[in-house]
């Protein structure tokens, strides 16, 4: 897990500032359930939070002053090794302000500060340090991994340094991957499955803003001293990417990115393999989930590479709920300043100053209103260029499918499906905290809003006067996003 500060309006500056960490939880039956189930793979139960098996990767991208894109007159006492954010809007490079449709471009010059459409640090961050090396026994190993960057997407994957202490290309050489990955869970817990990813011939492990991966590495072929490269090509933003964002040796947008020093966002950092203290035994050749992912019963079975469709009504402990279906938006547009902005909507227009736009600002009146126990299908239609990250908060949900669409805008919001249904990825099975919601495409989940009892003595905030009910959020967690303005209440009643 991980906790950040959630201020309305500075939540993306204070995270970046540090007002972020990882928070370890372990489940003790879900845990023993896959210890039984795999003896002798590293287990969160009797290794404690960080020894030579197990290990917690937190991944952050900054810019500090003085080095590449902190421009010189960013404050008179910041100095070397200061944080740098951006605070100005540049129209050249997130779109000028055009014809007038909803207030855009009404006042220039745009303020400042102001905010931003995305932030892409150029120095990546593992675990506070910059380009760290990590060492680990010739030995399976066990890594949770969180993306807390702001903006930027992660596809990490292992690269043979053949001798050298950083890879001199943009691309690696698919001839000198290093071990797979073996993902056994998510935000969301234990998968129904292990699936091995970002191997030769595997999917990759793409993890978007706040998504988590509990993975296992075989190190126990690899002979001592062999070094790897963690090394990430995803682009930013994603999936369209730019090479102004993209930070690495050679890049001609980035041409202060200096071989073997920073600023550069391909290479995340070092692992050095060093012989094993006691025996190591291989991965078996199948990690068996066994009951580690049963703790939280699952709302609808799943079928690997098989579309779910959308149930009429569900059993679940012991009871039928029947199943509302919305049709919720995702939208882009530009605010009263003439400033690009993220927006979450339903499938109507909105009225007064953005009439005939779908998007809602986040202090507009809740459209997300559900009873206490309710079961839920959100479709979910992305109209942006953007993967947006959806995080949920309250309930974790489970994707059912997604699907390519036609949208018909005006009136009524209508979506055509082009061809068929896409099952989610195999590491997206079960319960997702944050749902990753690609352009083009309508993502469909499912979620059951149950609220637990409250603890004795614990002083407890009465419902909202204003909706009646107990509040949160659903937002996109592409932070620049969530805060202008696609983040909307969620009221459960």
């Amino acid at each position: 897990m991980w906790y950040h500060d959630h201020a309305w309006g500075i939540t993306r500056t204070n995270a970046y500032a540090g007002i972020a960490s990882g928070y370890v939880l372990v489940d003790p039956t879900a845990e023993a359930a896959f210890d039984t189930a795999n003896p002798g793979v590293p287990s969160a139960l009797d290794l404690g939070i960080i020894n030579s098996k197990f290990f917690y990767l937190i991944f952050q991208d900054k810019v500090f002053f003085g080095q590449g894109g902190a421009p010189a007159d960013y404050g008179a006492n910041a100095g070397p090794g200061d944080l740098f954010y951006a605070y100005t809007y540049d129209p050249a490079l997130f779109g000028p302000a055009g014809p007038p449709s909803f207030g855009e471009g009404l006042q220039t010059p745009f303020p400042v500060p102001s905010c931003v459409p995305e932030f892409f640090g150029d120095t990546i961050l593992v675990n506070g340090a910059a380009y760290p090396t990590l060492e680990v026994e010739a030995r399976p190993v066990r890594i949770r991994m969180l993306n807390a960057c702001s903006s930027r997407f992660l596809n990490p994957r292992l690269v043979a340094t053949m001798g050298k202490i950083f890879p001199e290309s943009a691309e690696p050489d698919v001839r000198n991957l290093g071990p797979g990955f073996i993902q056994i869970g998510t935000e969301g817990g234990y998968l129904p499955q292990a699936v091995p990813v970002s191997g030769q011939g595997f999917a990759p492990l793409l993890l978007a803003p706040a998504e988590r991966a509990d993975i296992l590495i075989d190190f126990s072929k690899v002979k001592p001293g062999k070094e790897f490269i963690l090394y990430n090509d995803a682009p930013g933003p994603y999936p369209g990417g730019a090479g102004i964002f993209d930070f690495y040796p050679k890049n001609s947008k980035t041409p202060w990115s200096t071989p073997g020093f920073g600023p550069n966002t391909r290479t995340l950092m070092k692992i050095r393999v060093i012989a094993p203290t006691t025996a190591a035994t291989p991965l078996p050749r199948t990690v068996n989930m066994g009951a580690a992912n049963l703790s939280d019963p699952l709302l609808v079975t799943q079928t690997p590479g098989i579309p779910t469709p959308i149930p009429g009504s569900i059993q679940f402990g012991g009871q039928t709920f029947p199943v509302n279906v919305r049709t919720l938006t995702l939208n882009e547009g530009f605010d009263e300043y003439g400033r690009l902005g993220q927006f979450l909507g339903t499938d109507t227009p909105e009225a007064g100053a953005m009439a005939g736009f779908y998007g809602r600002k986040y202090d507009s009146p809740a459209t997300e209103v559900a009873p206490a126990g309710s079961v839920e299908v959100w479709q979910i239609a992305n109209i942006t260029a953007d993967t947006h990250p959806i995080h949920f908060h309250l309930s974790n949900v489970q994707i059912l499918y997604r699907q390519a669409i036609n949208v018909k805008l005006g009136g009524t919001f209508t979506i055509n499906p082009i061809g068929n249904p896409i099952a989610p990825d195999l590491n997206e099975m079960g319960y997702k905290e944050t749902v990753r919601m690609n352009p083009g495409e309508v993502t469909t989940v499912i979620m059951k809003f149950d609220i637990g009892p409250n603890p004795p003595n614990v002083p407890v905030i009465p419902p909202s006067p204003r909706t009646g009910g107990a509040e949160y959020v659903w937002h996109c967690h592409i932070l620049e996003h969530e805060e202008h303005d696609m983040m909307r209440p969620l009221v459960i009643i």
